[in-house]
């Protein structure tokens, strides 16, 4: 009786995780991202559904840091396993120090955040079921879709990627490409985006000493790396979701909208929304060949 008691109980988690996987990525679809023409804004634009869906966007940086030292995972090699049930504690810490935080009416539900975004992961970076995870891959998912500004976590990354001399150890940063590309590939973007030996190679000159100043330089500059160019757009995007524009999209002809604004170099004061740019749509005489400036932020003339 205890056995089969423990057997429904393993069946009812299993269950509950493919329930949670198959709502997360359904959710997903039904925003339709795949119609946006960019694979950078695409990809993009899928994290940042993830990062809000599971509220990862509410957890800071520097949280994340502290979890990490709180559960020892910074004494551990990058190359060390651990058991998933690690993953599925660092998680439920976040989020219920996350909502110790917050105002009794702010309050999110936590075990939804902990189940979707466990189990997100563990597809991702344990596809073949094998119940264990490496502390360098947990380190590099949840630093890059956690809340914060992006020069911070990249910081942290430099910490985890350099020798005692303070330069980039070339080693570290392939192994670190190739677990941040394993993001992009779990929304489907794996095609634009996925690892290969070209990529990390292009990334910095050969044989030049990367301090972390470079180090940045190099990867918070855009375009950047073209296999990591989906990263500051993600950040970028987070931080113009409340920015107001009072102008008229000639696209879809909302009155306002927020978010980016784009502006055609050659038709005169033709504006559009994020969503009928990154969609294709247009009016007039406009054209999607015709050049586009985008604005984050707007600025009255008048």
């Amino acid at each position: 009786m205890e056995e089969d008691a423990m057997i429904d109980e393993r069946t009812s988690v299993t269950a509950r995780t493919i329930c949670e996987g198959r709502q997360l990525v359904t959710e997903m679809r039904a925003k339709n991202f795949d119609v946006i023409r960019y694979a950078t804004y695409r990809t993009a634009c899928k994290l940042r559904f993830v990062q809000k869906r599971t509220n990862l966007h509410q957890v800071d940086i520097w949280n994340v840091i502290e979890a990490f030292r709180e559960y020892n995972l910074n004494c551990m090699s990058h190359h060390t396993e651990v058991p998933l049930k690690t993953l599925e504690t660092l998680l439920a810490s976040l989020f219920l120090s996350l909502n110790n935080r917050l105002s009794t009416k702010l309050q999110i539900d936590a075990d939804d955040s902990i189940g979707l975004l466990y189990d997100w992961l563990q597809s991702a970076y344990d596809p073949e079921g094998k119940g264990r995870m490496r502390v360098f891959s947990i380190k590099v998912a949840l630093t890059t879709i956690c809340g914060g500004k992006l020069m911070d976590k990249l910081r942290y990354v430099f910490t985890q990627l350099s020798d005692s001399s303070g330069c980039l150890v070339r080693s570290k940063f392939e192994d670190y490409l190739r677990e941040v590309l394993i993001l992009p590939t779990a929304v489907f973007e794996g095609p634009s985006f996925g690892y290969t030996e070209a990529a990390a190679k292009a990334c910095f000159y050969k044989n030049a000493r990367v301090n972390v100043n470079t180090f940045l330089d190099i990867l918070m500059t855009e375009p950047g790396p073209r296999c990591l160019m989906w990263l500051p757009i993600l950040h970028r995007m987070a931080a113009v979701e409340k920015v107001f524009h009072p102008v008229q999209c000639d696209g879809c002809r909302a009155e306002t909208f927020m978010g980016f604004r784009y502006k055609c170099q050659r038709c005169y004061n033709y504006h559009l929304c994020q969503e009928c740019f990154w969609r294709g749509r247009t009016s007039g005489n406009h054209s999607n060949n015709h050049k586009m400036k985008e604005y984050s932020s707007y600025v009255s003339i008048l």
